[in-house]
């Protein structure tokens, strides 16, 4: 089965982006968009950051604010883990180091951040998959209906 699939690599760490299914206990399945970052060393935790097919399009808007404006864009995301509430901020930032402009997403959940820095062209790239994903994802499982006669 193909799926489609967005990895940015970076040095130490890396985001990949793709198509994901939510599941909740009485509610029917619904298209979502993952953003699951890691880092390269072995046996470290990745963080995965769920939105909603709306968010997909959201950040799809702010990388090309990000990229045009320059600056930061979060988007926050709160709910209730087994120890309270848990944060997850995702952060698309531009940045100059050395006369040159680079890019980047992070992202942050309580101590634990993983920045993966990103070319244009694979940010660009990133923020069009992302608004690709706000539409195919914007789906809900129907249960299936007796036939009329």
């Amino acid at each position: 089965m193909k799926v489609p699939q967005v990895t940015i690599y970076a040095k130490s760490a890396g985001v990949e982006i793709g198509p994901y299914e939510k599941r909740s206990e009485g509610r029917p399945p619904e298209g979502r968009i993952a953003l699951r970052f890691f880092r390269m060393e072995s046996g470290s935790a990745a963080i995965r950051f769920v939105a909603e097919p709306a968010e997909g399009f959201e950040l799809y808007r702010k990388i090309h604010k990000v990229f045009r404006d320059g600056g930061k864009e979060t988007l926050n995301h709160r709910f209730e883990g087994n120890e309270g509430e848990v944060v997850t901020r995702l952060t698309l930032d531009r940045f100059e180091r050395g006369g040159k402009t680079g890019f980047a997403f992070s992202v942050q959940r309580g101590e634990e951040e993983i920045n993966v820095p990103a070319s244009a062209e694979r940010f660009l790239h990133a923020a069009e998959f992302l608004r690709h994903l706000s539409l195919a994802q914007a789906w809900v499982e129907e249960p299936e209906r007796a036939p009329r006669e």
